[in-house]
């Protein structure tokens, strides 16, 4: 049998502990198994994550199983007892494949132990409740990891004491049984190594630190900086030699000489980017060198991409550059790699090669270049500011430098000779301007910053240590967000990434929405309390008026119920502070919802927690007026509903609202009242970028699109919406939403529809708008951002309009109307958008262009969304 051999492995060379440790989980029920589960779990997240963290008497527990099914895949590795093994230990399955493919071929000549177990500072961790109040412990804490994985040293550099197989790890003062470090140092060590975990801080290798020797010792030079609390090199891609070879036509140039086979793989992806030697000039005025350039650029390239790197890094050396973008423009439509390549622009015009008619400022320098590379999808090809020790004033000045944020702007570069020593701190720090440009374009968990050493004298270990500390606490906790919303919370604290995502506007009319949406909206802090605001104030008004006994309040299309408890809670609180006991305002609540699923809850939340006061509706509030008659309801004093979409009316409230104007008395309150659509340009490299790129999968090629046309069943029994304009303009003819971060307003948002409630005159919901912007700055117009500002009664207000954000609201993002390519405007330029909202007997749509001078002449873009072809709101 194939067990046969399980008694016969040799000792784990790990320690084990006799006695057990006491192992508890509130989510795994208390068995005799439920150990086991816990171990499992370790087992399979330290496999997935290869080093982890967690409580002391759990990672002596869990080493010798993660040792023993190592060894058991070492020496016998096909056997069913071993392959039984791996499928129970192992709870995501397809981590088997990571242990035969990437864990055990590392450890072929190797003896054991495989994994290595650490001790770290204490944390006070609340473990239970107990009489309703947490309570705290300080637990052991530790660092188990699998042994030649690609994270740099728990501790530095190795000593005799870092690294124990007992249960001793931190060290001691020889007979005083007291820890060498104390709290405060262990507080500040774990903020550094958090500091180092979130902020990615890199070394430019330079021809000084960088020298031959270690083009086959790149491991060794690495190391250095891993040490220095770096997360990666910038290294020649040919090795130093070729990469500091200064160009001369009478020497041999170098070859590419810097080995693979020195590093794994993954850690060549990992830890290197790659550096285009710095003497490649492709737009050199030296033909020769030009032609060189143009050859050996690609060569690189392509020996980045079969060392497996995934970033490499190039300098603009020309205010104008086509030869290079050329090469560029190439490389990036015609080869399949995964290569991401920086171009570095500098902050300062004054070490660029310049003609007379080239621009005059860094952003359109580069915004040239980006346009002669196709303006290339941005995950592929980046922008880096090369901070140098002069600034332009284009980077100084707000809004000049804010049209960064509009760019995909992940690198900076900063040269060791603008860090600045103070009389009485040895800290290396960064000026103030350099400090603030940094901290303004700065975008948490996206940006990186790549230190640029002296090119005459090496750089000592503390200095450098002290350099990427000082650049980590610069960006600590700086984050551009759109102006309202906070980085904090449900939106950024989720599983969920938001920011800069496209999402398609709901359609709550046409389609039923699921109870995950409606949960999503509930989160929302502030919306909820607004609206209970609103109810009361205008239940004040109706209660104080002569002779105001009851009051009967429709909340119209009202999902899950929300609304329904705020306006309960209202009138409760008027009761509370306005009525007397003996004198109780009484109320008739009406919910209506059309979607036959959320309406199950309401009638469960009626029952369960509004004690059965509602009348619960199930129908479409356009048809209302024939439920109303035949149940012989009360007309409203009040209507509640919010039906509003990121561009105000793109949810179709106006025409849900407008439905049940025949069932309104004259008086009739409506919560919202009123809200008005504001608009602004944007520039965003990226939002454009992402539109263009938005492909739909081929088997949800009968969904997801918002156009007038409808699914058809095909010949092979596939459903396909027919799209006859192509996805390249279909994509820029629709409407989103989007969480907007990488992008800039270029004017403040104006107004340009606005709908009144209730509209007794019957007034059309069709609008034309035409609204006038003038740049005040050069810029790459995209589209335009979408908002509203909502007056709900009197002074209470929601709104995602930047200038009267409501704080903490999030469930509304701005909407997004892209143009179909962007529009390069000059300072004092000006555009007018015109955009109509249209009706016809089954939908509305939007339909838009923009006017605009160039040259003297007037001209308008194409008409976008003609006849709802590519985004249309079903009624």
């Amino acid at each position: 049998m194939s067990v046969r051999w399980a008694s016969t492995l040799p000792r784990i060379k790990a320690t084990i502990g006799h006695i057990p440790q006491r192992l508890k989980d509130g989510s795994i029920p208390t068995t005799s198994r439920a150990r086991l589960e816990i171990l499992r779990q370790i087992v399979t997240r330290l496999v997935r994550e290869e080093r982890i963290e967690l409580k002391w008497n759990r990672a002596v527990e869990a080493r010798p199983y993660m040792e023993r099914l190592i060894q058991m895949s070492l020496l016998h590795p096909d056997d069913e007892y071993t392959q039984k093994m791996l499928d129970w230990w192992l709870l995501d399955h397809d981590l088997k494949d990571k242990m035969a493919k990437v864990i055990t071929p590392r450890f072929v000549n190797a003896e054991g132990p495989y994994t290595s177990i650490y001790r770290i500072p204490d944390q006070l961790l609340t473990s239970r409740l107990r009489g309703g109040k947490p309570v705290a412990h300080r637990y052991q804490i530790a660092v188990l990891e699998i042994d030649g994985n690609p994270f740099p040293s728990v501790f530095g550099p190795m000593s005799e004491h870092s690294k124990v197989d007992s249960y001793s790890m931190d060290p001691f003062i020889p007979g005083t049984g007291r820890s060498a470090s104390t709290s405060a140092e262990d507080a500040q060590k774990a903020y550094l190594a958090e500091l180092r975990a979130k902020i990615t801080v890199g070394w430019f290798a330079g021809p000084f630190d960088a020298n031959p020797k270690f083009d086959k010792a790149i491991a060794t030079y690495s190391q250095r900086f891993g040490f220095g609390s770096y997360n990666f090199v910038c290294y020649p891609i040919g090795g130093a030699k070729r990469g500091f070879w200064k160009y001369d036509s009478a020497t041999e140039m170098p070859p590419i000489d810097l080995p693979d086979l020195q590093l794994q793989n993954s850690l060549w992806e990992t830890y290197v980017n790659g550096q285009i030697s710095t003497w490649i000039d492709c737009d050199s005025h030296d033909e020769q060198l030009a032609l060189l350039s143009e050859s050996e650029i690609s060569k690189e390239l392509n020996y980045a991409c079969y060392l497996g790197l995934r970033n490499v890094t190039v300098h603009l050396k020309h205010a104008s550059s086509p030869r290079l973008a050329a090469i560029l423009r190439k490389w990036l439509w015609t080869k399949n790699a995964h290569l991401t390549i920086w171009v570095f622009v500098p902050t300062t015009l004054e070490v660029l090669e310049r003609n007379h008619d080239d621009p005059d400022e860094i952003w359109t320098i580069w915004a040239n270049f980006r346009r002669l590379c196709n303006d290339f999808f941005c995950k592929k090809l980046l922008v880096g500011l090369h901070l140098q020790s002069n600034i332009d004033d284009e980077f100084v000045d707000e809004k000049l430098s804010s049209r960064w944020r509009g760019e995909p702007l992940l690198p900076f570069c900063i040269d060791y000779d603008i860090f600045m020593n103070a009389t009485d701190n040895p800290v290396p720090m960064l000026s103030r301007a350099h400090a603030d440009l940094l901290s303004k374009l700065w975008m948490k968990e996206i940006s990186r910053v790549v230190i640029r050493g002296p090119l005459d004298k090496e750089v000592p270990q503390e200095t450098l240590i002290n350099m990427a500390t000082s650049i980590r606490k610069v960006v600590d906790n700086c984050s551009f967000m759109a102006e309202g919303f906070t980085d904090t919370g449900f939106l950024s604290c989720g599983t969920i990434d938001y920011m800069d995502v496209l999402q398609m506007p709901l359609q709550p009319l046409s389609d039923n929405l699921d109870s995950g949406v409606y949960n999503t909206f509930e989160q929302d802090p502030v919306k909820y309390k607004k609206y209970q605001e609103a109810v009361n104030k205008a239940v004040d008004d109706l209660g104080e008026s002569p002779g105001c006994e009851n009051i009967v309040l429709y909340v119209l299309g009202a999902g899950r119920g929300p609304l329904v408890t705020a306006s309960i809670e209202a009138i409760r609180e008027y009761n509370k502070t306005k009525r007397t006991k003996h004198n109780q305002l009484e109320s008739k609540i009406v919910v209506v919802e059309k979607n036959p699923n959320a309406v199950v809850t309401l009638r469960y939340c009626n029952e369960k927690a509004w004690k059965n006061k509602c009348t619960i509706v199930e129908s479409d509030m356009r048809t209302l007026e024939e439920k109303v008659n035949k149940l012989n309801l009360p007309k409203p004093d009040i209507i509640v509903s919010e039906l509003l979409g990121s561009f105000g009316d793109n949810e179709l409230s106006p025409e849900c609202l407008d439905g049940v104007t025949s069932v309104l008395k004259p008086t009739t309150i409506s919560i919202p009242q009123s809200y008005t659509n504001y608009i602004a340009p944007i520039h965003s490299t990226f939002m454009h970028q992402s539109v263009i790129n938005g492909a739909t999968p081929y088997w949800c090629s009968g969904m997801g699109f918002h156009g007038r046309s409808l699914p058809e069943e095909q010949d092979d029994g596939s459903w396909k919406i027919i799209d006859r304009k192509g996805p390249e303009i279909t994509n820029m003819d629709q409407v989103y939403v989007v969480f907007l971060r990488s992008y800039f307003l270029l004017a403040k948002p104006v107004p340009v529809f606005k709908f009144d409630h209730p509209n007794f005159k019957s007034s059309s919901n069709e609008r034309n708008g035409r609204v006038k912007f003038t740049m005040e700055i050069n810029s790459d117009i995209m589209g335009f951002a979408g908002y509203f500002h909502m007056t709900l009664y009197k002074d209470v207000v929601l709104s995602i309009e930047p200038s009267t954000h409501s704080p903490g609201l999030i469930s509304w993002f701005p909407a997004l109307i892209p143009l179909r390519k962007m529009h390069r405007l000059k300072s004092g330029d000006q555009v007018t958008f015109c955009i109509d909202r249209k009706i016809d007997d089954t939908g509305v749509w939007y339909e838009w262009f923009i006017e605009y001078e160039e040259n003297g002449l007037l001209k308008q873009s194409p008409l976008q969304n003609e006849n709802g072809e590519s985004y249309y709101m079903r009624l």
